[in-house]
């Protein structure tokens, strides 16, 4: 009797629980797990990382050739066309507009502590190159590609404004051209590549990662992508003697000498053809995860490269090329280097070796646990040596008090469920 009342209690016990088991799968926890709340990953935007980030190096390795020829200077036109827009669509579409407190953790020690890092170490490794440095610029300015950290602060901090608003883009547009008619936005905080650039980092939320995943499915797609980069191609060598600082956007109207609204609709073409050519770029990278890893540790190459590319400059290599190869010779090799380079600063030894600089807190938060690891493990007392252990049958629990009643117990539990 005692028995048969403690099943049955026992089985009045487990239903309850086994339905609310059966709920929780069907409805979504409120809480989710630490694995649960990581980000999902889309291969195709890390492969588009990756080859917008050989782009950034190929391309500032060409700013030191491209007045070595014609061909030079159409290559690096085209890939000014789209390589950084395409950037700040693939990371207006990975944004979210809630700006939690973790969120914002993640933004002030990811993205503005980088920025004050290397906007430290890059004055100082330039004038140590070239004897002399300028450091009236302080932090207010950024120092050449570290730009981009300071306009993706702005950018994120905007995006939880804008996406309440109804016409968010058409709004961003216009703020965008008339961003031109002031003299006073230009380098300081990055402000005109902030405003000019916005559309197509709000265009990327609006897109989402998931279409942009789905993008090159088809192959007409495909074929219109291979089209319209073949076109921008065209476009570029035609506009070759075109004044490159309409494509960094850094500049007012005044100060490229265009009257305000022919700046105006220059920069609306130009944008427009920026955003076609990056859809068609992430239209054509590979979708599957293979190989994806590159893309997602792109930050270290995007940061670390230009130390590479002003020691390069600093020895005179750049005219000593252009004087001994040909120039289509010294065009093949500027870009095969600059695709090794990234390709070797992305890889995960390059990643762990410039954590400490490209993700600091993270790097020391790593550093202390591994610590205290070290010291706990040192703390503890010696395990005895397998030929010091007691045989089975000379344990405790089998010794004089017989067997455990543990686990005849787990034997019945097991058999009642």
């Amino acid at each position: 009797m005692i028995g048969k009342s403690a099943v049955n209690w026992t089985r009045s016990l487990y239903r309850p629980l086994r339905r609310a088991g059966q709920r929780a799968l069907r409805k979504p926890a409120a809480r989710t797990s630490r694995i649960a709340r990581q980000p999902e990953r889309y291969p195709a935007l890390d492969h588009a990382r990756f080859v917008l980030i050989a782009l950034v190096v190929i391309g500032h390795l060409l700013e030191q050739l491209s007045d070595s020829g014609p061909f030079a200077a159409a290559l690096y036109r085209w890939i000014y066309l789209f390589h950084m827009p395409a950037f700040v669509l693939v990371s207006g579409a990975v944004s979210k507009t809630d700006l939690t407190r973790r969120r914002v953790f993640a933004l002030a020690t990811c993205v503005l502590l980088p920025y004050v890092v290397f906007q430290t170490l890059y004055p100082a490794w330039d004038a140590w190159l070239s004897g002399s440095g300028d450091w009236s610029q302080g932090y207010l300015t950024p120092y050449w590609l570290l730009w981009y950290l300071l306009s993706l602060a702005c950018w994120r901090v905007l995006l939880p404004l804008f996406a309440r608003l109804k016409f968010a883009l058409p709004l961003a547009v216009i703020i965008a051209l008339a961003a031109g008619m002031a003299p006073w936005i230009g380098y300081p905080f990055s402000l005109s590549r902030t405003l000019v650039f916005f559309p197509l980092f709000l265009l990327g939320h609006r897109i989402g990662p998931r279409r942009l995943q789905q993008l090159g499915g088809a192959p007409v797609r495909r074929f219109a992508a291979v089209t319209v980069l073949a076109a921008a191609a065209a476009g570029a060598w035609f506009l070759r003697d075109i004044d490159p600082e309409w494509l960094y956007a850094s500049m007012d109207y005044a100060s490229l000498r265009i009257a305000p609204f022919a700046g105006a609709m220059t920069r609306l073409a130009l944008l427009s053809a920026s955003a076609i050519c990056a859809l068609s770029v992430l239209t054509l990278v590979p979708r599957r995860a293979r190989h994806a890893g590159f893309g997602r540790r792109s930050l270290t190459a995007y940061l670390v490269h230009g130390f590479l590319v002003l020691g390069v400059a600093a020895t005179g290599a750049f005219a000593l090329l252009a004087q001994a190869l040909p120039a289509w010779a010294a065009l093949v090799l500027c870009v095969t280097a600059g695709a090794v380079i990234a390709a070797a600063l992305s890889t995960r030894w390059a990643d762990r070796i410039f954590a400490l600089l490209t993700r600091p807190v993270r790097w020391i938060v790593a550093f202390g646990q591994m610590l205290a690891r070290g010291h706990s493990a040192g703390l503890a007392p010696n395990r005895p040596s397998a030929a010091g252990r007691l045989p089975a049958h000379d344990l405790p629990a089998n010794r004089e008090h017989g067997a455990s009643p543990i686990r005849p117990r787990m034997e019945q539990n097991k058999r009642l469920y």
